[in-house]
């Protein structure tokens, strides 16, 4: 299974993109919504290397705008994330691949990898865990297209709470628990303009707000102070077929909407950090220049965390509850298949928690207690 950016592999239902045979689902649905400006290539060009060396499309012909340290770039030992009074890591969830099923579904276990469950039994793949670590948050596939819905962590009392027709994804919890942040489009990506905008609601369902409008919005998360939110805005596809997306952030009343991080290609999957110093993200695996990166909300200091290697190709970042680790899923290129790691804050002592024999992704970590 390839590693495709979950700002579309759920809106395509993949079996599109798998047909179209494009390494990039957001290169798919561009293109079906008529905003890609070129076609997916298979082969991404050496060159592309020499063209992301800054910030932005214009610092891109400028080297040096981009911290390069290797594991550590963040500051040594120093943990950047954690915070006073931070919670104790709790379990993980996270999805694999289900030959039967043909679809992902949802799994719990310890951050070590130990005391594996599955939660869930039909298509199913993001997921987040509620701050206290009673409920988890996921989007499933049914027959009006992708909602959103609730269940605690052994996967029982499902309770769905979004119905209309499209595309609801992607749903963070605020701090507090009361609200819920996701991705949404009326509309399919085979149809004409498909764009995703960036909603909060109620965490029962009820009081959905839409923040954003005319912009291609993915992947909100909640800072944790909860008065903003940061998410990926898809601007189209580069010549070798990554998609080009910045990060955003604008308040949870829809004003204030500023640019963090100007479009690169292959950015994706933003996540904050729980002392609210960083936004980390990660550049596409398949790209020259793949990393796990961060940046401050005011887009200043925009650096390497750890860069992918000829091991292991890093995606979906997402930080431990206290702050101090990052669990990341990591493509083993030399068994050809997706796994899930955990390193420190920092990017040192990169490790595999998680190897099956079915391809895993969509991390997420909590705070609900660990079993024994």
């Amino acid at each position: 299974m390839k590693r495709r950016s979950r700002a579309i592999v759920a809106l395509t239902g993949r079996r599109l993109v798998a047909a179209l045979g494009v390494p990039s689902c957001v290169a798919a649905c561009l293109v079906l919504a008529g905003t890609a400006a070129a076609p997916a290539s298979a082969s991404p060009r050496p060159a592309q290397a020499a063209r992301f060396d800054g910030a932005g499309p214009a610092a891109l012909a400028r080297p040096g705008n981009v911290a390069r340290a290797g594991p550590g770039a963040l500051g040594g030992s120093v943990v950047l994330g954690g915070s006073p009074g931070a919670p104790a890591n709790g379990r993980i969830t996270f999805t694999r691949f289900d030959p039967k099923l043909g679809d992902l579904s949802i799994w719990a276990a310890n951050p070590d990898g130990t005391h594996q469950q599955r939660l869930t039994h039909t298509p199913s793949q993001d997921n987040d865990w509620s701050p206290n670590g009673r409920r988890i948050a996921f989007d499933f596939f049914g027959k009006t297209g992708e909602h959103l819905a609730t269940m605690d962590p052994n996967g029982r009392h499902v309770r769905q709470l979004t119905f209309k027709k499209g595309i609801q994804g992607d749903p963070k919890w605020s701090p507090n628990g009361q609200r819920i942040t996701f991705d949404a489009s009326p509309t399919f990506p085979d149809q004409p303009g498909f764009h995703t905008s960036i909603w909060t609601m109620r965490a029962n369902g009820t009081g959905a707000r839409q923040l954003t409008h005319g912009i291609f919005g993915v992947e909100p998360v909640y800072s944790p102070g909860g008065r903003r939110i940061a998410f990926g805005r898809i601007t189209g596809v580069d010549a070798q077929g990554f998609q080009l997306e910045a990060i955003d952030v604008i308040n949870t009343d829809g004003t204030h909407l500023r640019q963090v991080v100007p479009p690169l290609a292959g950015l994706e999957h933003p996540d904050w950090s729980p002392n609210g110093h960083w936004i980390t993200f990660n550049i596409d695996p398949e790209h020259p220049q793949a990393a796990a990166m961060a940046v401050h909300p005011n887009g200043k200091g925009l650096r390497v965390l750890r860069r992918s290697d000829n091991r292991f190709g890093l995606f979906k970042p997402v930080w431990s509850p206290d702050g101090h680790e990052i669990l990341v899923g990591c493509h083993d290129f030399q068994a050809h298949i997706d796994k899930l790691c955990v390193m420190k804050a920092n990017g040192h002592n990169l490790h595999v928690i998680i190897a099956t024999p079915d391809p895993v992704n969509n991390p997420a970590w909590g705070t609900h207690p660990l079993k024994h």
